[in-house]
């Protein structure tokens, strides 16, 4: 007789999920308050306490071993000390450093919660939340790298100047903050066409996300149907 498999009912995606449904709550507020993060210097903070909840939750549902704890603790170490020398130097080349590694953080992160959502197992809450956590970490991980691209390389991206950029200015958060919302529209297929990819690497960084973007519903749907019961073995 077939095992049978377990199910998620409606009231169970609302259900407390551990660090993975926190990831998920601290990206939402991410997302969604953003634009309150380019303004005074208590903006600007709550900003960075937002994405250090994301730094040290991602790090608590990432750490499925010894090893991969320390990746991300390590990670988030140098993410936080290339942020505050930044803030001290305003030099290009660490601002640069910081996107890198954040991005890293978010890209790591994300594939290792992957592992875990489309590994075998009960479909609970807290595989919902970290596949939706998954889907915001690898915009803020394309958001990371291309603003690490804008700094390395200027003009890289075409910007309106409504957005608040200049390249002759300390960017930081403002930067990532315009390339998140560019990484968004091009990891769900929108394409407002604000913000153009001019160079050769934005391009092609910017097709991949798209790649990505499509391959991971498709992937990810897939997985989840195939996690319910069918109607021969709940019988």
């Amino acid at each position: 007789m077939a095992e049978k498999k377990e199910s998620l009912s409606s009231s169970e995606v609302f259900r407390y999920g551990g660090y993975g449904t926190l990831l998920l709550i601290a990206l939402i507020f991410f997302v969604g308050l953003y634009p309150l993060m380019m303004g005074g210097l208590v903006s600007r903070a709550l900003g960075m306490l937002i994405v250090f909840g994301i730094l040290v939750f991602g790090t608590f549902v990432a750490s499925r071993s010894r090893l991969q704890w320390t990746i991300c603790v390590i990670l988030v170490i140098l993410c936080l000390a290339t942020q505050v020398l930044w803030l001290v130097t305003q030099d290009t080349r660490i601002e640069a450093t910081m996107m890198s590694l954040f991005a890293i953080f978010c890209l790591y992160t994300a594939i290792v919660i992957l592992r875990h959502v489309l590994g075998f197992g009960p479909l609970y809450a807290d595989r919902v939340h970290a596949a939706l956590s998954v889907y915001i970490l690898l915009a803020l991980a394309w958001a990371g790298a291309y603003a690490m691209l804008e700094i390395v390389q200027p003009g890289a991206f075409s910007i309106p100047a409504a957005f608040g950029h200049n390249p002759a200015e300390p960017k930081g958060m403002n930067l990532l903050m315009t390339m998140f919302h560019f990484s968004m529209t091009t990891l769900t297929s929108t394409g407002y066409g604000d913000i153009t990819p001019l160079a050769p690497f934005a391009r092609s960084l910017s097709t991949l996300e798209q790649l990505i973007g499509v391959l991971y519903v498709a992937v990810l749907i897939s997985r989840l149907i195939g996690l319910y019961p069918s109607e021969e073995e709940e019988k």
